[in-house]
This record gives structure tokens, C-alpha cells and sequence, in this order.
């Protein structure tokens, strides 16, 4: 367990469950020099270390309890070096865009991320329920720790290395998450991960990947939020040109693809909370996909103000880690645990 020095109430909670725990090989590693961030925390604890296999998980996550025998499967069925397993939001009702989040959850690891490593050769890795050989954690010289998405960032120098990478999900064995309680968090979580992906487009590592397939892919998924950002934003500029000029018949086609492209990701999501609903056991309520279809594009209007705070954050030189807050809203079943940031 690792956490910086800021938080007492967190790094007593962690030291509660270790003695709870009661084995001799956990421990608390608090830290006070340095950047007061994850990816710091994580080459400390890679040092601290002794294991041939290293596994991250983050404060608010809720493993499955077979998951070690389930990754421990994978390596040695597939001789993998670095195994990504299923990560899932699932507090889908607690807040107008939280469904919304949780389905960006369910495409990224049942489809999307399978995608991008079997067809594409390109893995930016998940921030939790990922476990790494050492020997190629070594190999990179761990997490870079001036980076905000220090996760994405090492899977994709692990994928220029050479590493071999597996995607493992299934609903049974993911672990489960929150979405953020609240707009603001919701924006700072997404801000630093757009301002992180813009970083590790910078680095250039990408471009140092074998094929160009590989580097057009990385490219993608680095800059994807201000393609994104753009459609949301060309929504009410396009309709206003398409009701109030007169275009020709070509142009006025070509300016209707990007709502075409808009109201396409919608049904696609209205179809997968029906797929995510009955994976996960939950009750949909009355007419909840009339109320997701509603906010959806207030939603996409929250992701494009991320990508352009990010941006600002970038241009202004402003990499701070602002930690997301947790309310442990996936637990509301489950006993009182102690609440956290990461």
C-alpha cells in the first residue's frame, strides 16, 4: 500500500488493514520528496518490492477475490508479460451523467481495449487491475513520474518494447469502481487524463513504435478527445447553417456527417446499457434510457470542456495532480469504509 503524506486519515485506514490483514509481506509506504502523485508512488513501491509479478490497484477499487488465479492463468497459458484485466464503473444511476460514464467503461474494456492490442498492436493500459513481469517494468524504468496518465504512458513504451500484452475481461472477474460524485470532479478526472494523453503525444514515444499502423493508432487514441470535442462543439454550428443557408447538395451531405456520427455513439449507448444492465445483475429503471438519450449530449458538452481545459492546463504549464474524491458511491451495499482520494 502505498500513499503520500498528506492524507492521516487515509494512511491510518491503511494501516488498520494491514494488522487486520495480518501478513508479515504487506506494507505502507508513505513518501514526502518528490511529486505527490501516482506514478511516484508506484516507482517506490516497484523498489520496494520482491516479487517476479507486480500488480496495481488503486485505493476505491473492488477486486474479485479469484482474481489472482485468474491473471496467474493467463501468464502462464499465454506466456504474457503485462496483463490488463476488466475495470468497471458501476454506480450507474447515482448522478445525471453517471451512466454515461460507466458505459465509457464497459466499451473501453469488453471491446474497444481488445481492439486496439489484437488488431492494432497499441495497449495504453488501465490505471488499476494490471499486473506487469518485472523484469519488463525494469526494462522501461518504471512510471514516468512527471506524467498524469502514467498508465496509458507505460503501456504504450511496454508496446514500443516489445512487451507481449494480453486484454482479459469478463463481467464475473472485473474490478469494480465509482464514476466521480460530482461535475467538478468528473472534470478534473478527465482534464488530467486529456492533458496526460497531450503529454505522452509530446514525449513521442509513439513514433518510435515498428509499423505505421501502430503509430497512426497511437495517434488516435492520444488525440481522439479533441476530434471528440470538435463534433460535440460543430452540433449547433451545423444545424444553424443547415436550416438557415442554402448549400449545395454535396456540401449540405458532408456537413451532416458529423450529427449523423453524434446520434450513432447515442444508440450505440442506449443499446449498451441494456448489454451492461444484464451483465451486471442491475434493474434498469422506468424509462432511464429516455432520460441518458436526454443528457447525452450535455455530456459530450462536459467532455469537450475537459479536452479545452486540458489544453489551457498544458499551454499555461499547470501539471498538478488534482485528485479525484471518492464516495465509495460503488459500495452503497457493502459496510462503511473509509473514503479517499487518488
Amino acid at each position: 500500500m502505498i500513499r503520500d503524506d498528506d492524507d492521516d486519515d487515509t494512511i491510518a485506514a491503511a494501516h488498520r488493514a494491514a494488522r487486520d490483514i495480518g501478513k508479515d509481506h504487506i506494507h505502507v509506504i508513505t513518501f514526502t520528496d518528490g511529486p505527490k502523485n501516482k506514478p511516484n508512488g508506484l516507482d517506490r513501491g516497484l523498489r520496494a518490492s520482491t516479487k517476479d509479478v507486480v500488480c496495481v490497484f488503486d485505493a476505491e477499487d473492488q477486486p474479485h477475490p479469484e482474481i489472482y488465479n485468474v491473471i496467474n492463468t493467463v501468464m502462464l497459458r499465454d506466456q504474457a508479460d503485462v496483463v490488463q484485466s476488466g475495470v468497471q464503473l458501476m454506480n450507474f444511476k447515482s448522478t445525471w451523467f453517471s451512466a454515461l460514464n460507466c458505459l465509457e467503461y464497459f466499451f473501453w474494456f469488453k471491446s474497444g481495449l481488445h481492439a486496439f492490442t489484437r488488431m492494432f498492436g497499441v495497449t495504453p493500459l488501465g490505471g488499476n487491475t494490471v499486473f506487469f513481469k518485472r523484469q519488463w517494468l525494469e526494462k522501461v524504468r518504471g512510471w514516468d513520474e512527471a506524467c498524469l496518465t502514467e498508465d496509458a504512458d507505460i503501456g504504450l513504451r511496454l508496446t514500443q518494447a516489445g512487451a507481449k500484452i494480453q486484454i482479459v475481461y469478463d463481467e464475473t472477474h472485473a474490478t469494480q469502481e465509482e464514476t466521480p460524485d460530482s461535475v467538478d470532479q468528473f472534470i478534473k478526472q478527465r482534464t488530467r487524463w486529456n492533458q496526460g494523453f497531450y503529454q505522452v503525444f509530446f514525449k513521442g514515444d509513439w513514433a518510435r513504435m515498428p509499423s505505421m499502423k501502430q503509430k497512426i493508432t497511437a495517434l488516435y487514441i492520444l488525440l481522439n478527445s479533441l476530434f471528440q470535442a470538435l463534433i460535440v462543439l460543430y452540433l449547433p454550428l451545423g444545424l444553424y447553417i443547415m436550416l438557415t443557408q442554402s448549400l449545395p447538395v454535396p456540401i449540405a451531405l458532408i456537413s451532416w456527417i458529423p450529427i449523423f456520427m453524434l446520434i450513432t455513439q447515442l444508440i450505440v449507448n442506449l443499446i449498451g446499457l441494456g448489454e451492461f444492465t444484464r451483465a451486471y445483475g442491475e434493474r434498469m429503471p422506468f424509462l432511464f434510457r429516455f432520460k441518458t438519450a436526454l443528457v447525452y449530449y450535455p455530456y459530450q458538452l462536459l467532455l469537450s470542456l475537459s479536452a479545452a481545459r486540458a489544453i489551457w492546463r498544458l499551454v499555461t504549464n499547470r501539471s498538478s495532480w488534482e485528485k479525484t474524491a471518492h464516495s465509495n458511491l460503488h459500495r452503497q451495499s457493502s459496510a462503511p469504509v473509509a473514503q479517499g482520494t487518488v
